[in-house]
């Protein structure tokens, strides 16, 4: 009995630092991976990764970033596909089984690489609990979860989902060394008068 209690307590030690020490991999995706990578990563369903950088991106798209970080050379990219009368729109893109839309925003890194630093990800409503549930396999126990909330948190990256008590599921998973750096820097801006 004593050996089965000190194996749980061990487990659930090491649970934790599991979390902390794993990188928040998606699949398609993870946090501080390059724009080029991210292009090449496996998609379904045919659609492409479009990105505000790109030359000749179709006029009907607005992927221009957030003003505040395109002042450090945020780059925004979708996931898209074309209907048959050529018009691009989101692609959905499946998560833990359901239908999402999904936004990346890159910054440029200290040898100027575009690097992803977020992940949104805008699911429907009834996704919560079944991305909480994959989200818990992937990344672990969650640092908070209270509600329609739940917060992984490591040294390298930060991810939560969030019910906006309506229609919809927000989902973020985030590079928190890339973040930081895009604040100091924005920090770092003249004040514009």
């Amino acid at each position: 009995m004593r050996v089965l209690i000190r194996a749980l307590v061990l487990l659930f030690i090491a649970l934790p630092a599991q979390a902390e020490d794993g990188a928040f991999d998606l699949g398609f995706a993870r946090p501080g991976m390059e724009q080029a990578h991210f292009r090449d990563s496996p998609q379904e369903g045919g659609g492409r990764v479009l990105c505000s950088n790109d030359p000749g991106l179709p006029a009907d798209l607005d992927l221009t970033p957030p003003k505040g970080v395109a002042w450090v050379g945020a780059v925004r990219c979708g996931f898209y596909a074309q209907d048959q009368s050529a018009h691009w729109h989101p692609a959905p893109l499946s998560v833990a089984g359901w239908p999402g839309e999904m936004w990346a925003v890159f910054l440029p890194d200290q040898t100027g690489t575009q690097r992803l630093v977020q992940i949104k990800l805008v699911l429907p409503s009834g996704a919560f609990d079944d991305v909480a549930r994959s989200w818990d396999r992937m990344f672990g126990l969650p640092s908070f979860r209270r509600g329609q909330t739940v917060h992984w948190t490591s040294d390298r990256n930060d991810a939560a989902i969030i019910g906006d008590g309506g229609a919809k599921v927000h989902a973020y998973v985030m590079d928190n060394d890339l973040h930081s750096s895009a604040n100091r820097r924005l920090g770092q801006l003249p004040a514009k008068h």
